[in-house]
């Protein structure tokens, strides 16, 4: 089983990077999608980092991670 997060990061006040990841994102999310999000998240300041507000948008991705879960008696 894949488990697929969005990892969005972003530049604070301080200048250093800030992640949020968004665990079970769909398969088909668009660059564009993602840069709205990031976008109503600066506007909004809804979130807060050690180093201040979140400024702008550094980056984003997509991570996959594969499960196998084990049987264990």
């Amino acid at each position: 089983m894949a488990d697929k997060s969005l990892v969005m990061t972003f530049l604070n006040e301080e200048g250093t990077k800030a992640n949020i990841t968004l665990p079970g994102v769909k398969d088909n999310v668009s660059q564009q999608e993602v840069s709205v999000v990031m976008d109503t998240i600066i506007a909004g300041n809804i979130f807060s980092s050690t180093g201040g507000d979140l400024i702008t948008k550094h980056s984003a991705q997509v991570t996959e991670k594969n499960v196998t879960d084990l049987v264990v008696r």
